[in-house]
């Protein structure tokens, strides 16, 4: 115990005899996966030392922004200055400390009277270091995670030894069954968790299995593990929540909950996913079929942290870019695990996540806005410029009515909210609509009305590459896919202002179809730049985000109705994707194994 209390910053440069006799003064508690240790607002009357286990640190607003392992103290810095509790500490599996009472301490301190000058000069160097002004932590996969059923059904045979083998691909997992549990260990022993920390020391990450006979193994495992991993049969008609449920999901906060809906084959479609997702708050869902060991493998990336990401920037038809890129990644190796992205990079990434090829995304989109003049018909300029019924006719006809929870990849989409004045994320609804909603250029295409009222407008009026909403969502690497103006580049024209056309020399160069000798900039052009100009901050810290930045050549005078190029930009994104797959170390590092 003495030298657990000597690795404490505020404990390390005391002597070895005041070091012992701290230790001597410590008790030793078990405390429960799931319960609180120390409440927000208490008295700091004791300070702790985690001897075995896990806790999570949550501000009163929900933010969990510590996690505090083996051999790190807890409450320190307010037991020292003599102040209250600034944040929740909850177990989150089954621990074990070691508590100094303020009167143990008190009793020490007068036989070892440098204990309090020591500590007293480590507290004031950390007072700025607060925990109340700490930011929320990025997406981070636990490394025991408990595979749980969802509904009344069991795991299917084979479930997760497939996920074991897949993540083997990543990671250093084992998977531990109720049959490997040591002889004469009961599941509501308080050594149990000491069990599994000494399984985890051993493995990169552990598995542990529910049983389809012994519920006491099953609440055990819930309470002992980092991540919740529910699994539950797709065309199960029954999504209520099972008993197991009902005790398990309190003990986990929401970013380490997900949910896998399994079903028999590849072929067969999705439906049904809202239904599950309605009384289960997870932070992700995935779609596994049995006969699918790419899924599986997608899992295995989620698990080990590893999950490839891609976020797709706006830019109208210079968005055609996006789809040559995805092509060379996917053609190259490169399996994309989420997609994300605003205006038309979220037209792009729904098109992929619904599991379409890049050379029907492609099509789909000429088919949209060249044969179908999806973005040409005028109306009389009240809610916007241009009329969208066409517009939203195509959308629901090629994205259909498909809730965004039944796409076979995971997807989202931001749009700005002009009710809330922030940014609105799209990971369930109808996918048509987050795909309208995303690209609603303001005052050219009327806004998306939400049910609840809500007024969406583009989302690159806010966030263009939404990379920090994806590092939210997931752990692994994130290809970034920036499009021209994104890069910084400067936007010039050779027209003056004195080209400014009449009312009637706008009416007959249309109908006489002559264009100007210099082209003043458009209204559309204007609005888009616009867009770009008031995300820019966001733009610079996004492309800092990147894990992998792409930005693909694009035809210096190709503007963002032009999708009359989008198969030349398209396959020029493809050929500079390939050669850069093959040059850099960041992408090679994505390829799935």
């Amino acid at each position: 115990m003495s030298q657990q209390f000597s690795a404490v910053e505020a404990f390390s440069m005391l002597s070895e005899a005041a070091i012992v006799a701290l230790g001597a003064a410590a008790e030793t508690r078990a405390i429960k996966g799931g319960d609180v240790l120390v409440r927000y607002g208490e008295e700091a009357d004791a300070l702790y030392l985690v001897s075995a286990g896990r806790f999570h640190v949550q501000l009163p607003d929900g933010r969990v922004v510590a996690e505090i392992e083996a051999g790190e103290p807890i409450g320190e810095l307010a037991f020292f200055s003599g102040g209250t509790r600034t944040a929740d500490v909850r177990a989150t599996r089954d621990s074990a400390i070691y508590a100094l009472s303020r009167e143990a301490y008190d009793a020490v301190a007068a036989e070892h009277p440098e204990i309090t000058q020591t500590i007293l000069a480590t507290v004031a160097k950390r007072l700025a270091r607060t925990t109340a002004g700490a930011t929320a932590l990025e997406a981070k996969p636990g490394r025991v995670v408990a595979l749980l059923p969802a509904g009344d059904a069991h795991l299917p045979d084979g479930f997760a030894e497939q996920l074991t083998t897949s993540l083997a691909k990543y990671d250093d997992p084992q998977l531990v069954r109720r049959a490997d549990m040591p002889a004469g260990l009961k599941p509501e022993d308080a050594s149990f968790g000491s069990w599994v920390a000494q399984l985890e020391s051993g493995a990169g990450r552990v598995i542990l299995r529910a049983s389809r006979e012994d519920d006491s193994w099953n609440r055990a495992i819930a309470r002992n593990a980092d991540d919740a991993l529910l699994v539950a049969p797709l065309y199960d008609r029954r999504p209520e929540l099972s008993e197991l449920e009902t005790y398990a999901l309190p003990l986990f906060q929401r970013a380490n909950r997900q949910l896998m809906l399994w079903r028999p084959h590849e072929a067969k479609g999705i439906e049904g996913t809202p239904a599950w997702l309605e009384h289960r708050d997870v932070k992700l869902h995935h779609h596994v079929p049995l006969d699918s060991e790419a899924a599986f493998d997608r899992i295995a990336r989620f698990m080990a942290g590893r999950a490839n990401g891609v976020v797709l920037a706006g830019g109208g038809a210079l968005g055609c870019a996006h789809i040559g890129v995805m092509q060379a990644l996917l053609e190259n190796g490169v399996p994309i695990d989420y997609y994300g992205g605003a205006s038309a990079g979220a037209a792009m990434a729904g098109a992929l996540a619904q599991g379409l090829s890049a050379e029907d995304t492609l099509a789909q989109m000429q088919e949209m806005f060249i044969a179908n003049k999806a973005m040409k018909k005028m109306t009389v300029p009240v809610h916007s410029f241009l009329d969208p019924r066409v517009f939203d006719e195509q959308l629901r006809e090629r994205y259909g009515t498909q809730d965004i929870a039944d796409l076979p990849f995971n997807f989202f989409g931001v749009s700005t909210n002009l009710s809330t004045n922030g940014i609105f994320i799209h990971t369930r609804g109808p996918l048509w609509e987050a795909v309208r909603a995303s690209g609603s250029l303001p005052t050219i295409l009327p806004p998306l009305i939400t049910e609840e009222g809500d007024i969406l407008v583009d989302g690159g009026v806010l966030d263009n590459i939404p990379v920090a909403i994806m590092r939210e969502l997931k752990a692994g690497p994130n290809v970034v896919v920036a499009l021209r103006s994104d890069a910084g580049e400067e936007w010039r024209t050779d027209a003056k202002y004195g080209d400014v056309r009449s009312p009637g020399r706008i009416v007959r160069d249309i109908v006489l179809r002559r264009k100007p000798e210099r082209e003043f900039p458009s209204l559309i052009e204007i609005m888009s730049r616009s867009m770009v100009v008031a995300s820019e901050g966001t733009v610079e810290q996004s492309l800092a985000q990147a894990d992998a930045l792409l930005i693909p050549p694009i035809p210096q005078d190709m503007q963002i109705l032009d999708w009359h190029l989008g198969k030349e930009v398209a396959e020029a994104a493809r050929a500079f994707t390939e050669k850069a797959i093959a040059t850099r170390d960041d992408l090679q590092a994505m390829k799935a194994r």
